[in-house]
């Protein structure tokens, strides 16, 4: 028995699962897996004896294909993205809950287009936003697009079996590759075109520009990456710097300056960080309050104190012994999460559900049962939240009825704030980040700021803060101190790099949390000047939806048990998990992989073209040779190249051949071809396609809302999509300190002009 097992059970202990994916929708079983939930794989084929499958599948017993029908009569839940009859398998099984995981949707123009994991990441936005200008858009190796869908699946199949206690019925929750993309990967893309009225130098195209504003420097042993939002910050990396003359001036205060004049920062920063090692240059910046973080390699990051101290990594798997397998992305103090199996092979004997314990947690409620109402209704989260993780993590619970009470600092708001330059209330990130959830505005320098968030503390379910690591602590208001006063209590925590450790107190952003993580090693052509990755904030946008599921999954166990606990998120931990196979297979064969740009190891054609429009490409995967005979009958072209081995070792002539006949027309008209074909192809989309696109507006993908200050704004909207459960759309963000009166007079039972004497001491806004 390994460590995590004899802990003892999970959150989701006892939640049957069938999980009846492939690779690409694999991860979301893991992710229940990790939180205790039984899950048996019946996979639609078998799946070689890889490190994908080894990280995909950990927690999983196997299952007979044969005895599908059976099993799925036994489970809580379905997982599938292999097209089952959806309308015959709930008429069946009235009371399943069924994942299905879709490229497309079930609905809408496209519903038939099938993507794999290279076209479905050029549905999503970031293809396009990623790698150097003059080259083609760069992806992310693996399947990102489609684990956001898993993460997403995660979420709405817990919510589901959650809220079938109420009504004992079972139901569809979809989820659209394509939309969970966008919204775990790139959801500011198509909201910017609403600010550039406002802010004319915003990048509404969403254009890729390398490193962007989130400059990479040389160091003597490699690369560092910074993000510099705040004055403070920029004042901190040119302390950093030796504080040159060139780079001191009141000008360089200004983002928009920095932004215009980034050449200029790069020939005098470039000298004096490549004199320095990245260890050095990020000591400096936490001493300083500026943030530059590390660009390791996937064996390093493997390697590094930060991360072994926290025992991200289990190396005692069975079947995987001495290979890094990730752990569970975060850890709970009160019920386990992690690997407790590892992924079933072929030769496996077959099993089937365990017994039921006498109290099942997860029974139905019966037939005549209610689910008028939300899920959460009645749940209340008080929110520390900086930035995009706890932001978004909340906005999940939001949007399925809880109320979210945001505190912030008068004197220190929330950091993405400050792009609108001047007006706090008027920046396109925060306005993103922090819809369905009221504001209210409290001085923590002052005493009586920090007695009203204990009170809100103490009136809450649900604690979550991402503040720069101890800050909380500082204040009294930290889990320490929370869990002496309620036991009951499910706080939350996600820094950067984890509680704790030589780099607990570092603050940082997604690209930063990324290029530790070692993605941005991965996300590359190979022939670049630095490894830029991408200016997305990966992962902070699919790390806030995969802090949701282990959210909800201690707060059912919290209403069902009366234990609060703590949960503790690295963000470079959630980026590695999406990753896992890489760390596996480094360590397997002793070195770490190179960038390959859009082309893969394992099959071809699987590239990116240029197409006849400006800027104008069209991603490409076919993965087997049937669908490569397709491509060429679709094309014109001779099969000369009958084999995958065939055309992987000609595979420039193979491009060459799929090229020419892609700069023949344009981007969407090609795909739609080779599509409507069953070859798998997508234009690579940008904000301007996503706002323009039938398909998604008929799926009712993006959210106009009316935001008080700037107007109209187009957000995306939450791909979660339920046949029974009831979820709301998120009102626009807050403005600072908008609620205060309701909440305080609401919660606390403050009076109004209490709270307006208070407001005049400078407590309150």
């Amino acid at each position: 028995m390994n460590a995590v097992a004899a802990m003892g059970p999970g959150a989701l202990a006892g939640l049957r699962v069938v999980d009846h994916t492939d690779m690409r929708g694999a991860l979301c079983g893991r992710i229940l897996g990790d939180l205790g939930a039984e899950v048996i794989r019946v996979p639609p084929a078998p799946d070689p004896d890889n490190p994908a499958h080894a990280h995909r599948n950990a927690n999983k017993l196997p299952g007979d294909p044969d005895e599908l029908e059976g099993l799925m009569a036994a489970a809580d839940l379905l997982i599938d993205n292999t097209g089952l009859d959806l309308d015959g398998v709930t008429e069946r099984h009235p009371q399943l809950v069924v994942v299905a995981l879709t490229d497309m949707g079930l609905t809408g123009p496209r519903s038939a287009w099938k993507l794999e994991p290279l076209p479905a990441f050029a549905s999503s936005g970031g293809h396009f936003l990623s790698g150097f200008r003059d080259k083609s858009p760069c992806w992310h190796p693996g399947y990102l697009a489609h684990d956001c869908a898993s993460v997403f699946g995660a979420i709405g199949g817990l919510a589901a079996v959650m809220d079938r206690r109420r009504h004992g019925q079972g139901q569809v929750v979809e989820v659209s590759v394509q939309e969970a993309a966008l919204s775990g990967l790139n959801p500011w893309s198509v909201l910017i075109l609403d600010y550039v009225r406002h802010f004319p130098e915003l990048p509404g195209e969403g254009r890729r520009n390398a490193d962007g504003n989130y400059w990479i420097f040389p160091a003597r042993d490699g690369w560092v990456r910074t993000v510099i939002g705040t004055p403070y910050q920029w004042t901190g990396f040119v302390e950093v710097l030796g504080n040159p003359d060139a780079l001191t001036g009141p000008e360089w205060a200004d983002g928009v300056f920095r932004g215009r004049n980034r050449d200029v920062i790069h020939v005098v920063a470039d000298e004096i960080t490549s004199q320095r090692d990245r260890s050095d240059l990020f000591e400096h910046g936490l001493a300083a309050g500026t943030t530059i973080g590390m660009i390791q390699s996937p064996s390093e990051f493997a390697a590094h104190p930060q991360v072994a101290g926290r025992g991200f990594f289990r190396y005692d798997v069975e079947g995987s012994e001495g290979l890094p397998m990730p752990n569970a992305p975060w850890q709970l103090s009160g019920t386990p999460a992690g690997v407790r199996n590892r992924a079933p092979r072929a030769k496996d004997r077959r099993v089937q559900f365990n017994a039921r314990p006498a109290h099942n947690p997860w029974a139905p409620a019966p037939s005549n049962g209610s689910n008028d109402g939300q899920l959460l209704a009645g749940v209340r989260v008080v929110e520390f939240g900086m930035a995009a993780v706890v932001p978004e993590a909340t906005w999940m619970l939001s949007d399925l009825g809880a109320d979210v009470i945001k505190i912030e600092s008068v004197a220190h708001p929330d950091s993405l704030r400050f792009a609108g330059r001047g007006d706090l209330n008027k920046a396109f990130p925060f306005n993103a980040e922090s819809r369905g959830r009221r504001s209210v505005g409290l001085d923590m320098t002052t005493a009586k700021g920090r007695e009203l968030a204990l009170e809100l503390f103490m009136a809450a379910d649900v604690v979550a803060e991402n503040l720069r690591g101890g800050s909380l602590d500082k204040l009294g208001l930290g889990w320490e101190d929370m869990s002496a006063k309620r036991s009951d209590l499910v706080y939350v925590c996600s820094q950067g790099y984890g509680r704790g450790g030589p780099m607990g107190k570092m603050p940082a952003y997604g690209p930063l949390n990324a290029s530790f993580a070692g993605a941005h090693w991965l996300w590359n052509h190979a022939d670049v000047p630095f490894p830029c990755g991408t200016t997305l904030n990966h992962p902070d946008h699919i790390a806030g939806k995969l802090l949701a599921v282990a959210i909800l999954a201690a707060l059912d166990h919290k209403q069902r048990t009366g234990q609060g606990q703590l949960i503790d998120m690295a963000q470079t931990e959630a980026a590695a998990y999406l990753i896992g196979e890489v760390y596996m297979g480094a360590a397997a064969v002793g070195t770490d992989p190179h960038a390959r740009g859009n082309r893969s190891e394992e099959v071809a054609p699987h590239d990116v073209y240029r197409a006849g429009g400006d800027d104008d490409w069209v991603a490409l995967a076919c993965h087997d040779d049937e669908s490569w005979q397709r491509c060429c009958e679709v094309i014109g072209v001779e099969n000369r190249w009958p084999a995958n081995a065939h055309r992987l070792a000609d595979v420039e002539a193979v491009d060459a051949a799929v090229a020419a006949w892609m700069s023949q027309g344009m981007a969407a008209e090609r795909a739609e071809r080779l599509q409507a074909a069953g070859v798998s192809a997508m234009a690579v989309m940008g904000p301007y396609d996503h706002l323009g696109d039938e398909h998604l507006a008929v799926r009712g993908a993006l959210d106009v809302l009316e935001h008080p200050v700037v107007g109209k704004e187009t957000h995306v909207a939450n791909p979660t999509r339920f046949s029974r459960t009831v979820k709301r759309t998120a009102g626009p963000s807050p403005m600072l300190g908008v609620d205060t009166v309701e909440v305080l007079g609401e919660v606390l039972g403050i009076p109004p002009d209490e709270v307006e004497a208070l407001a005049e001491a400078g407590v309150c806004r």
